[in-house]
């Protein structure tokens, strides 16, 4: 297993062999809709058995009928006892009893009331928090049980024996960019790559891995249908749900890919619809990257644990 790689972004241009996903199980969360889906039929056409966990019972189960090797758990992300049946079944269903991929999907965007006015006359209304529950607390609860999986698994000595393991963090181009009045929806995005940044330095000692896919403007339910005519009537190019398939597929079959952030951009920006934004990265010889490396240096002992 390779350690944390440096510089350099990944070639998404060329072609790449993903048969090293066949037979291995894979958790989706937020997998029965969207992107999600996306994920789930990419996965399972490599060869891969997946584990479905959502809230949409109905058309969980429907995928379930139609794919191969696909099981529904119905699981609320926000609920940790909800997170952890997920996680029991996908062992138990797993044909190797493993756990290999874990792609924290499942997120909502909804009108932001953090800095909604609430009117002259009217004192401040309580904001609903939901959208930090799902898109942060549920993934960080995921985040918690990928890595005990993948540690059980691997065991917490580095060794040539351990079999690749990766957890993947859904952001948003809302993590890089700019996006007026929808602070908890950033605030989340950015957030998956704060959760790489802690975690990708030493992951590669249980054998495992973390990156980030950042999709940005693919039509599915999480914005309503006036707001894909906006974004069309101003010219943006959709990115196709597939194109985040095969990102994905890029990023599990090549065990040297860690700590990095890919975007799904459509095909304006890229011929396969992805790339590496190279963007979490430093400098070599700039300043943040000296402070980088002093605190590294400085860490305690104890940080250094995956967990």
């Amino acid at each position: 297993m390779a350690g944390f790689r440096y510089k350099n972004p990944v070639d998404c241009n060329v072609d790449f062999d993903a048969s090293s996903v066949k037979g291995k199980t894979a958790i989706v969360t937020g997998g029965a809709n969207g992107i999600g889906e996306a994920y789930v039929r990419a996965l399972v056409a490599a060869g891969s058995t997946v584990v479905i966990g959502d809230r949409d019972v109905e058309r969980g189960k429907m995928l379930e009928e139609e794919l191969t090797g696909v099981k529904f758990i119905a699981c609320d992300t926000t609920i940790w006892e909800d997170q952890v049946q997920l996680f029991r079944t996908a062992a138990s269903f797993s044909p190797t009893g493993k756990i290999s991929y874990v792609v924290a999907n499942a997120g909502i965007h909804r009108k932001d009331e953090v800095f909604a006015y609430d009117g002259d006359d009217k004192l401040p209304q309580k904001p609903d928090l939901a959208t930090i529950d799902v898109n942060l607390i549920g993934t960080l609860y995921t985040a918690k049980l990928a890595s005990h999986y993948f540690i059980k698994q691997n065991g917490q000595q580095q060794s040539t024996t351990q079999e690749d393991t990766c957890l993947i963090l859904i952001g948003s181009g809302a993590a890089f960019l700019d996006c007026p009045r929808g602070p908890q929806y950033c605030a989340t995005k950015w957030a998956m790559r704060g959760i790489m940044h802690s975690l990708r330095r030493t992951a590669f000692y249980y054998g495992s891995r973390v990156n980030v896919i950042s999709p940005w403007y693919i039509k599915t339910n999480i914005l309503s249908d006036e707001a894909f005519a906006h974004v069309t009537s101003v010219g943006v190019e959709f990115a196709e749900a597939s194109e985040a398939g095969e990102c994905l597929l890029r990023i599990l079959s090549d065990s040297t890919i860690n700590g990095r952030s890919f975007f799904v951009s459509g095909k304006k920006w890229s011929s396969r619809g992805y790339l590496d934004l190279d963007f979490d990265d430093y400098e070599e010889g700039s300043l943040i990257e000296e402070i980088q490396k002093d605190q590294v240096k400085s860490a305690p002992v104890e940080l250094g644990l995956f967990v």
